[in-house]
């Protein structure tokens, strides 16, 4: 085979590579060890979320809770893309949230972070900046929401663009 043919034949295998990589991660669909859901828990859909260049993924959920105690929760698990394939990886998720009463009157808000490690199988899960107490607060549905998030891949791939996580709110009878 001559030199140029060879090296159009690498060229289209790359090309296929390049396709297939820009393709849904293979990891869509995949089962993923759900978070505690009890009886006091309402939860919004695990949604899957990637960054504009599709090279990053993130697949979170957020809830509004009150078995330990009232709280909201916000679960990550990131992968990266790989020339073939996708990895699960590190990554940090942030954004903002706010709780507010049955009155629509806040509650607690602030920002948030979170650390996953890409080396474990399981989401990881936050609770703890978003506990609040009742005492003196109007009772009845309560919302949780989490705005401007996103994931961002941590180690030799933080050069990956982030994954903007969409808006959510949990609403649920508190207190």
């Amino acid at each position: 085979m001559k030199t140029n043919e060879m090296i159009r034949v690498v060229a289209a295998a790359c090309m296929t590579v390049a396709a297939t990589a820009a393709a849904a991660p293979s990891h869509a669909g995949s089962v993923v060890p759900a978070a505690r859901q009890a009886a006091d828990e309402t939860c919004t859909p695990e949604t899957e979320n990637y960054s504009s260049d599709r090279w990053t993924s993130v697949r979170w959920q957020t809830c509004l809770s009150a078995y330990g105690g009232p709280h909201g929760s916000f679960q990550a698990k990131c992968w990266g893309g790989q020339v073939i394939g996708w990895s699960q990886m590190s990554c940090r998720a942030g954004g903002r949230f706010e709780i507010r009463d049955g009155q629509k009157k806040l509650v607690k808000s602030g920002g948030f972070g979170l650390v996953y490690n890409g080396l474990r199988d399981e989401p990881t899960l936050t609770t703890n900046a978003f506990r609040f107490n009742c005492d003196g607060r109007a009772h009845g549905r309560f919302t949780f929401k989490i705005f401007g998030a996103k994931a961002k891949l941590t180690g030799n791939h933080s050069h990956y663009e982030a994954a903007a996580i969409p808006d959510t709110t949990v609403t649920r009878t508190m207190c």
